[in-house]
Order: structure tokens, then C-alpha cells, then sequence
């Protein structure tokens, strides 16, 4: 990784390219402080940010202290279909918690309006929109040159800063925010965990990437020792900024409210069905369940398993294509039922419904539908991997996720045992349970929002 501020070859052909595109004869600007000085003659008077917010700043909350005020990042549900939830999920529980003692904001340089509604999908405050000058311009050149020879975002800083942020969860970073802190949100490691799974280019990607934030970054967090451990074999000198922040999943209480059998029904399904809502991604590994299916079918043993999730895996883009054409060929068309995307609200109401929620994968940073499932009281079926362990959900059965046999007998022994539906007393426990987990995830993440923020004042 080149040091910050040094430039290579690459970089002088493309200033020239800036320069002559912006006919502007623009010089390199070798120095920090110049290109923060030329940064802000050029970004004067540019309307680079607006704030949207469904409640104007207090300026103290009820105790006299001022609100907390966090910056969130935009987690994407075209592809990662858990990212909006996840960050959903911590809103609520900030929300329940703090009311106005905490306020959240989405910060992204997308469309205002369409931020405007992200925010109000996940429940924060408002959002902040910051416009970035259009490419090839004199300020977009000024702007990937300071990116370039400075490991600090001035331009940042000051708009957040601006409107009262103190600090900032990122997935990211490229360049630090001076005095307002940063938490780095890594999901996991499963680039080194299963390198198979991605191409040389994107594992190197990663990689740069994760340092390079991991050295910017004022904390960073993760969701589960599992994710913890794998850190610290990768990078150790971060260690000291690390903390682990395990979620605690949100079931608005209108779910409580409605019939699953219902939307079961809505859905075609049949009575009794065993529930698997993850991705069609490969290490998801869904083909070990067909595998098992097959073999209870060749013995007359008729499982139903129902499916959800996403059929794009972009890094195996014909994975989903094989499994159907596998589930023609081995006769499991009445065994394996896939309805694709669902909403979320639905894929609770199915969990409620069903008779033990599934979920096969080779690996997990956290695994978020098995806490979805323990926190509905419902039954769980699960491969045996470290952050499925270390979540360790009430009787929750265990199996091998690279033994088709021993994935069948599991099943069999769930599918005669199970029942379908909610079990009332079961429900209510988790449900109680999941209140206290839920205050204790926003208390941890708020103690360490202001632990991050203190440290960057520092």
C-alpha cells in the first residue's frame, strides 16, 4: 500500500488528463495544507449539503446534556438484503432507549430525496446529503487529489461538524474525519476465511480496503467473537481499537399482531414447512440441502422446505441456475419451494409459521436469521460453525455442513417432532428476553459512540 501522499505513475497521467479536460492548467498540490486551503476557495458558496431532519437540534435533553448525535451509513438491500435491516434494527433499539437523547442521522451523497426516504425506511432522524461536484470538473479534481495526498476529508469534517455530528459508523473509509470519530463496521472476513469464494482481484480489494480503513478508523466493530478472532489474525496491530457489538434483532410488535398461518396460505404453501431464509449465495450452501432432501426422499421420508432470498450471487452468477435445474433433475419440485424476495414483515410472520427455521451456511459473520428465529421462540436447525455456536440459540440442533447424511437425520428427526405455528409460551419468553437484549445492544453501542467520540477530541 502506498504511504499517504505519496502519488504513482498512474496518478500524474490522470491529473494531466484532469487538467486538460478542466482546461483549468491545474498544478499537483503537493502539500496537506495547500489542498485544503484550494478546497475551500473552490468549494465556496457550492451548496455541498442539506439537512433533512424530522425534529430541529435540542439543545439539551432532559438531564441537560446534549443529544448524542451519530452519522450512519447507507447499507444497500438491493444485494445485501440484511444491510437496511441490520441498521433498522439498531435505530429501534437507540430509539426505544434513549428517545431524544440520541439522534441519528443517514449521511450519503445520493440523491436528497431518495436519502430523505432511506432515513425514514430505518427509522433515523433525518438525513444529511452532501453533493458532490460533477466529474472532470476543476472541484471533482481537487477533490480525487486531496484523496490522494491527504488521509484527512476537511470537506467532511466540516459538514458533519457543521451539523453537530459527533460521531460517524462507517463501512468504509478512505480518509479520516479529523475530530469527529469514527467507528468502522466490519461484517467479517470471509475473503480470508473462504478465499475460494472470491477471484485474486477482489480478495486484494478487500484486503487494501480493510487496512487501510482499519489504520483511519477511531474504533472499529464487529458482531461476534468469531469475527473478532479472525480480525486479530489480520490485522493485530488494530487490536486496541476493536470492540464487539452483538445485535439483537427488532420484531415490531404488529408481527405479534398478525396470522402467520395466513400468509402462509397467501403464499400456496403447505401446513408444516421448514423454513430457509438466506441468499441463493454458494456458501450459503444450499445445495447440501437438497442433498439431504434427496436422500429422505429415497427412504419415504417427505420433508417440505421453503425458501427466501435473493437468487443473484454476483460472484457466482449461475449458482442458482444449477441448484433449480438439480431440483428438476433429483424430483424435488413438491419438497423445495422457492418464492424469492420476500418483505421482511413476511419473513418473520413464516418463521412464526413454520415448524424450525433452517440455515446451512458454511459460514457466518453473526447469522442474523438465526437470531431473528431465537427471538420468536422458534426452533432452530443449524451447521455447525463458529457464529452459529457462539449465539447458541434454546435448543437449537446442530449438524455437519459438509455431511449431506447428517443434515438428513437431523431433519427427520425436526420434521416428526415439530410442530407448525407459534408456541405461545415459547414466544412470550423470547419475546421478554429480546427486550432486555435489545436495551443492553443500544446501551453497548451508544457507550461506545461516546467512547469514540471522546477519543478523536483527544
Amino acid at each position: 500500500m502506498a504511504a499517504p501522499g505519496a502519488l504513482v505513475p498512474s496518478d500524474y497521467k490522470l491529473l494531466a488528463i484532469v487538467a486538460a479536460r478542466t482546461g483549468s492548467g491545474l498544478q499537483i498540490v503537493r502539500s496537506y495544507k495547500a489542498i485544503h486551503q484550494v478546497e475551500r476557495s473552490h468549494l465556496v458558496g457550492r451548496p455541498a449539503v442539506r439537512l433533512y431532519s424530522s425534529e430541529p437540534r435540542a439543545s439539551t435533553t432532559k438531564s441537560g446534556e446534549e443529544p448524542l448525535r451519530i452519522a450512519l451509513p447507507v447499507l444497500e438491500g438491493d444485494y445485501w438484503t440484511v444491510g437496511p435491516i441490520h441498521l433498522a434494527s439498531l435505530v429501534a433499539a437507540v430509539r426505544e432507549t434513549y428517545g431524544n437523547g440520541v439522534h441519528t442521522f443517514v449521511f450519503s451523497a445520493r440523491d436528497p430525496d431518495w436519502a430523505r426516504d432511506y432515513a425514514r425506511t430505518v427509522g433515523a432522524t433525518g438525513a444529511i446529503h452532501r453533493a458532490y461536484p460533477p466529474r472532470w470538473t476543476l472541484a471533482w479534481a481537487i477533490k480525487w487529489l486531496g484523496r490522494h495526498v491527504s488521509v484527512q476529508d476537511s470537506s467532511i469534517e466540516s459538514v458533519l461538524e457543521s451539523h453537530g455530528i459527533d460521531v460517524a459508523l462507517c463501512m468504509r473509509l478512505t480518509r479520516g474525519y479529523g475530530r469527529i470519530g469514527t467507528i468502522l463496521w466490519l461484517a467479517d472476513f470471509q475473503h480470508l476465511v473462504m478465499p475460494e469464494m472470491f477471484d485474486e482481484a477482489e480478495r486484494v480489494e478487500r484486503t487494501s480496503e480493510f487496512l487501510r480503513s482499519s489504520q483511519l478508523a477511531t474504533r472499529i466493530v464487529v458482531m461476534s467473537d468469531a469475527v473478532r478472532r479472525d480480525f486479530l489474525g489480520f490485522a493485530p496491530t488494530y487490536g486496541p481499537k476493536l470492540r464487539v457489538l452483538k445485535p439483537a434483532s427488532f420484531i415490531p410488535d404488529r408481527v405479534y399482531d398478525l396470522n402467520p398461518a395466513a400468509v402462509a396460505a397467501a403464499n400456496h404453501l403447505p401446513d408444516r414447512f421448514i423454513y430457509l431464509p438466506n441468499q441463493f449465495w454458494k456458501h450459503k450452501n444450499h445445495e447440501l440441502v437438497l442433498q439431504a432432501v434427496k436422500i429422505l426422499k429415497d427412504r419415504n421420508v417427505h420433508v417440505r422446505i421453503v425458501c427466501t432470498g435473493s437468487l443473484l450471487d454476483y460472484r457466482h452468477p449461475r449458482y442458482a441456475a444449477e441448484l433449480f435445474r438439480k431440483l428438476s433433475a433429483w424430483g424435488l419440485r413438491e419438497h423445495i419451494i422457492c418464492l424469492g424476495l420476500l418483505q421482511h414483515e413476511e419473513v418473520l410472520l413464516l418463521m412464526r409459521q413454520c415448524v424450525a427455521v433452517l440455515n446451512p451456511a458454511l459460514f457466518e459473520g453473526w447469522g442474523y436469521t438465526v437470531d431473528e428465529a431465537r427471538s420468536l421462540g422458534k426452533l432452530v436447525l443449524v451447521s455447525d460453525i463458529p457464529a452459529h455456536r457462539e449465539q447458541d440459540p434454546p435448543q437449537a440442533t446442530f449438524f455437519n455442513p459438509f455431511d449431506a447424511e447428517d443434515l438428513a437425520a437431523r431433519l427427520q428427526t425436526v420434521w416428526r417432532a415439530g410442530k407448525a405455528g407459534p408456541d405461545g409460551a415459547r414466544e412470550a419468553a423470547a419475546r421478554e428476553q429480546l427486550h432486555e437484549r435489545r436495551r443492553a445492544y443500544a446501551q453497548e453501542f451508544v457507550a461506545l459512540a461516546r467512547e469514540t467520540a471522546e477519543a478523536a477530541r483527544d
